[in-house]
């Protein structure tokens, strides 16, 4: 399957579809022309039914696109407690920043309740 393909399933979050997709053989390791994986779109829709499903088809919790950012960002600015909880269980890096220093922690000023996203990543070890 095509890159764009396997975009647009995760942009439609077409679950079925994308879990077929990698059955078949596509790469849950895939990214963009940005180095945006396909982890990020479902980390910043909270999507946590998409992000076990990738990680457990071996995409990288902590794989950063070129900017820096990392879908533990992404969830964290969505308050999407449940995704923020896969990526930390799979290994993302709650003290990680990007290019311009700010990290998931800081993202998680964005979200609806950002204590509880930031009580978690300072469990994981975040500033």
């Amino acid at each position: 399957m095509e890159k764009a393909q396997l975009f647009a399933l995760v942009e439609r979050g077409d679950k079925a579809s994308l879990e077929a997709a990698l059955a078949a053989g596509a790469d849950a390791k895939t990214r963009d022309g940005a180095g945006v994986s396909l982890l990020q779109a479902p980390a910043a829709k909270g999507d946590a039914a998409l992000v076990a499903l990738l990680l457990g088809a071996g995409a990288e919790a902590d794989r950063s696109c070129d900017a820096g950012n990392t879908p533990l960002m992404a969830a964290s600015a969505k308050g999407a407690v449940a995704a923020v909880d896969a990526l930390l269980r799979a290994g993302a890096d709650a003290s990680r920043s990007n290019r311009w220093g700010l990290s998931a922690y800081d993202w998680a000023k964005w979200a609806e309740a950002p204590e509880e996203i930031r009580s978690r990543l300072r469990d994981a070890g975040a500033a």
